[in-house]
């Protein structure tokens, strides 16, 4: 995230702190799309996601003005709505095997037909395939370097292990990636996470 990008969040946060309801709308617009991204990744469940973005939002909004200024916005939502989400999918029943659904973290693509030609459908596939294979840790790390702009220690904090560590990860992850996919298709991978 960029330092002028930083110092607005800032003050958006700062006057929200400070009672300007349209400083909380400004907040909410800008991240909601986002946060619906990372947590289909977690879950399937669109109603108990949809209930963990507005609690999380109804969380922001009543105890806003009693919490400190993140260092980032965006690493503070992320992170909160992650643990939002597992614990309603512990608290739900027909979630008893709760791993089973978290640890999938699907990264599914769609791009243009016209950016790879007639055969992108068949390198999409290719790439799923490739992606599918991955640890769903890894598919985390890979969504939150290429979909969120967060910096390596804000992505080590959300997963929970060193910002060395996830650097080291990413890099190996793409290596691989690399190793396993032509030129092209590595193209469509880096094109898939950034659009």
């Amino acid at each position: 995230m960029r330092s002028t990008e930083k110092e607005y969040w800032y003050l958006v946060w700062d006057k929200f702190k400070n009672g300007d309801s349209e400083a909380f709308k400004t907040i909410y617009n800008e991240f909601t799309d986002a946060l619906f991204a990372y947590g289909s990744k977690i879950t399937s469940n669109r109603d108990l996601l949809k209930d963990s973005i507005q609690d999380l939002f109804i969380d922001v909004y009543t105890y806003g003005s009693k919490l400190r200024q993140p260092e980032l916005l965006e690493f503070y939502l992320f992170k909160t709505l992650k643990r939002i989400i597992i614990k309603k999918l512990k608290e739900d029943q027909r979630f008893s095997a709760m791993n089973e659904d978290f640890e999938r973290f699907d990264l599914k693509f769609t791009i243009e037909d016209e950016v790879f030609g007639k055969d992108s459908e068949k390198k999409l596939k290719l790439l799923q395939k490739e992606i599918s294979q991955l640890a769903p840790a890894s598919r985390e790390l890979l969504f939150l370097k290429f979909n969120s702009g967060l910096s390596y220690e804000a992505i080590a904090k959300i997963v929970g292990i060193k910002p060395d560590s996830a650097k080291k990860q990413i890099y190996r992850i793409v290596q691989r990636l690399r190793k396993d996919m032509d030129s092209k298709n590595l193209e469509l991978f880096m094109m898939c996470f950034t659009a």
